[in-house]
């Protein structure tokens, strides 16, 4: 499928997207998820905008009611930092009539401050898989009413600065924390989880990572100077891109759009995509291995206290 922007990318697959429900989890205005919502609403399907912050998801609301009046949507408070908040939004999804037919997962947070989560986590490990893995888990009975349900996992290039660290993926309890090692852990397993996801429901539902693309967003929000330093060979000293490797947002959301939609590629579930292609050699051969993904599943299964 060859595309400039998720909009177009849309329109070309809107038979595939009119009339089903989507989950799109962090909807902050300028960013991936509130232009993922916007598009797929344009095209008329049922969106579900998904986040933390109530304003920003009216924000987001009132941007799309703007554009489509006739939109159908609805507001999910969800903070995937926290497993009681993403236990209660899964109850809330759990009540809702007729399938959920796709989640895209874009919620995340970047290079942070060290911190904790409620249950004790590093916070990027717990917000950017954790919260994904036990929400995804809980509400499975609504994407097993629909007939072709899809998960897609957003991970990132991010994911070559570390693999996941099962020895001490908590950083000797912050003692040797490095934000980078850890975002990049937490990215790998959003590779992982899609990997044995996509092995457990094998033929029930189609599930792919992927790497939208690198565009300047709120996910910047943490970086210091000293970060846009560290990647001289991407960015100048006053923390603007420099070269060829920055997109704008509505180029970001093809893959999106692809992993959730495109008949073309349903049957490589598990995969990751990129550019909105399946691009398997372009991850990190540590991201896609299956032990190290059902692994990580037997430990996340540990750490929320539920087995699926």
């Amino acid at each position: 499928m060859s595309v400039q922007t998720g909009e177009s990318a849309a329109k070309a697959l809107a038979s595939d997207i009119k009339g089903k429900t989507v989950i799109v989890t962090g909807v902050s205005p300028g960013g991936f998820g509130a232009e993922t919502a916007r598009i797929l609403a344009l095209v008329g399907a049922k969106v579900v905008l998904a986040g933390r912050s109530l304003s920003k998801i009216q924000a987001a609301a009132q941007a799309i009611k703007e554009e489509v009046p006739n939109a159908e949507l609805k507001q999910l408070i969800l903070d995937l930092g926290s497993q009681k908040a993403v236990r209660e939004a899964a109850a809330e999804v759990l009540k809702y009539d007729g399938p959920v037919d796709v989640v895209i997962l874009n919620a995340g947070v970047m290079g942070t401050p060290y911190a904790k989560s409620p249950e004790g986590l590093e916070s990027q490990l717990a917000t950017n898989h954790i919260g994904n893995f036990l929400f995804t888990n809980l509400i499975m009975p609504k994407l097993l009413e629909s007939s072709a349900p899809r998960v897609v996992s957003a991970s990132s290039v991010g994911h070559f600065w570390g693999p996941f660290r099962f020895d001490d993926y908590g950083f000797e309890d912050g003692e040797t924390y490095d934000k980078w090692a850890a975002y990049g852990q937490s990215k790998t397993a959003n590779i992982l989880f899609a990997v044995e996801l996509a092995e457990r429901y094998k033929n029930k539902l189609t599930v792919f990572s992927c790497h939208p693309g690198e565009a300047p967003t709120g996910l910047f929000q943490y970086m210091t100077k000293e970060d846009f330093e560290k990647f001289g060979d991407n960015f100048n000293a006053d923390g603007t891109p420099k070269g060829d490797w920055i997109r704008t947002v509505e180029e970001c959301t093809v893959t999106y759009v692809a992993a959730g939609f495109d008949q073309s590629i349903a049957d490589k579930s598990g995969s990751y995509v990129k550019d909105g292609k399946v691009a398997n050699e372009q991850a990190a051969p540590y991201a896609l291995d299956k032990e190290s993904a059902k692994k990580l599943w037997d430990l996340s299964e540990k750490l929320v206290g539920q087995t699926f």
